[in-house]
């Protein structure tokens, strides 16, 4: 196999665990009943995931935007608290 096949993957690869991460958040943010806990959980999971590539990256030379994931920020992104405006108030 080339490097070539390896980079496409790892680039896929990176765009689509943001991608899934992204919509947990929505996820939790609009959750259905009894689901709360478990979208927290996803979100969580995902931001491990994501934090780990992206701090291990460095230490093999790799730019975030090698892997996908120079537009994620796992803290902002991930943690960050919706506005009013973006959530159903009661």
């Amino acid at each position: 196999m080339n490097n070539e096949k390896f980079k496409n993957y790892i680039r896929y690869m990176g765009d689509l665990i943001k991608e899934q991460a992204k919509k947990a958040k929505k996820d939790e943010d609009n959750p259905q009943a009894g689901f709360e806990d478990y979208n927290k959980g996803a979100v969580m999971a995902y931001y491990t995931v994501i934090s780990t590539l992206k701090n291990q990256a460095s230490f093999f030379d790799i730019k975030q935007e090698d892997i996908g994931l120079a537009d994620i920020n796992p803290e902002v992104d991930l943690f960050a608290v919706p506005k009013k405006s973006d959530t159903n108030s009661k």
